[in-house]
């Protein structure tokens, strides 16, 4: 499912980003422009950083001004830096965004080596890493990194996971099914059909690209229960590593048919599956309360002992939701090592379910399931009522007409 938070606060950040960047496109020499959310921040407050030759500072200042409404100066004690909160413009948000409506910026100063009159002014380097496969044949890639998103999400975590890492003879390719709506999810008819063929013919698209390499794959939330279906579709699908977060998969999910295809067949399988859990993360508990189809893995854990499980706290100790996995700071941490080194993965801060609500918990129980479940298949039955009984006086309606 889509994090309420940390996700539509990353979209944000990215085109606020882009917005900035366009807007100072006339300093010369460039700038560097960084957006991200800042995920110490319980607000999830949204920080970006430009990077200015000192001697064009005040051109920015200018541009700035004019661009953003400022409603603070922040206090910087650093000379040559401007420290400011202002509104984060409207036409860097989606009508659907509910996030933070205002942003911190900070401008710092740089000076860039002397250059003769004669010569172009070379732009400053990018905060961004070149792609370091640049130029190389498909047949020297080592290793597929495959993304998978979930529902109520175009993937907007992805390109922030990907740069994370990407390295020389390490691809990461993102795979789209498209908006995946809630309702959709909880529809009593498994809908998810058309998104597992998408996936099932990205990876087999993918196999064929770089034949030699290894593929690992990381799904979150539904992409999770997508991932399982696309493995029982297809017995052919080998992979690495697997990471899963936030799932919704089927926490009793019989592992031992997938045990000959994942890893290198020596070690033990639960060295090659991760299962990352948020220790406040209600979304998996909720979609195995109130869906017909799915499980609570991304809460509980997986109970076969395939997988390693792990629950994690957010940054300060505090909730860890259903987008924690995201920060760069994370992705580094606990998933770099364990996909592109081969380390043991390190073990999670965080206690199943310790910050998940009471009533939350209840859902544990079958019998409270069940009780979601009708609850839910009654809202289902008068939703077709109503709208049969519309279509039916709507059609008596133009038939009497003529």
């Amino acid at each position: 499912m889509h994090d309420d938070g940390y996700a539509q606060e990353q979209a944000i950040a990215n085109n606020l980003e882009r917005y900035l960047r366009d807007s100072l496109a006339a300093v010369d020499p460039p700038v560097a422009v960084g957006c991200r959310v800042d995920s110490e921040n319980p607000e999830k407050r949204i920080k970006c950083q430009v990077d200015v030759d000192r001697n064009s500072l005040k051109q920015v200042e200018t541009l700035l001004g004019s661009e953003l409404s400022i409603i603070s100066q922040l206090d910087q004690a650093v000379e040559g830096a401007i420290k400011v909160e202002a509104i984060v413009p409207a036409i860097v948000k989606q009508a659907t965004d509910i996030g933070n409506q205002v942003f911190q910026l900070e401008v710092n100063t740089i000076d860039l080596p002397p250059t003769p009159e004669d010569a172009k002014v070379l732009p400053m380097p990018s905060t961004k890493v070149a792609d370091p496969n640049f130029g190389k044949s498909r047949f020297e890639i080592e290793h597929v990194i495959v993304l998978i998103h979930g529902i109520r999400d175009i993937g907007a975590w992805q390109s922030n996971v990907s740069e994370h890492l990407v390295e020389a003879g390490t691809v990461v390719e993102q795979i789209r099914y498209g908006k995946y709506l809630a309702s959709r999810f909880l529809c009593p008819i498994d809908l998810s059909g058309a998104a597992v063929q998408r996936v099932l013919k990205e990876l087999q698209s993918l196999r064929h690209e770089y034949p030699n390499a290894r593929m690992s794959l990381i799904a979150h939330s539904f992409g999770t229960y997508v991932t399982l279906k696309v493995l029982e579709k297809d017995k052919n699908i080998e992979l690495w590593k697997i990471v899963f977060c936030g799932s919704v998969a089927n926490d009793r999910h019989d592992w031992s048919e997938l045990k000959r295809r994942v890893g290198d067949g020596d070690r033990a399988t639960k060295q090659f599956i991760l299962n990352d859990c948020g220790t406040g993360d209600v979304w998996p508990v909720i979609g195995a309360a109130f869906g017909w189809h799915y499980g609570m893995a991304g809460a509980t854990g997986f109970s076969e002992g395939f997988v390693t499980n792990r629950f994690h706290k957010a940054k300060g100790g505090v909730r860890g939701g259903h987008g924690l996995y995201f920060d760069p700071d994370f992705v580094r941490e606990h998933w770099r090592p364990f996909l592109i080194n081969d380390e043991a993965p390190a073990i999670g801060d965080g206690i199943q379910g310790e910050h998940l609500p009471w009533l939350v918990k209840l859902m544990y129980e079958s019998w409270a399931r069940f009780i979601c479940k009708l609850l839910a298949l009654v809202v289902w039955l008068l939703l077709f009522a109503t709208v049969g009984l519309s279509l039916f006086f709507l059609g008596k309606a133009i038939f009497q007409l003529f």
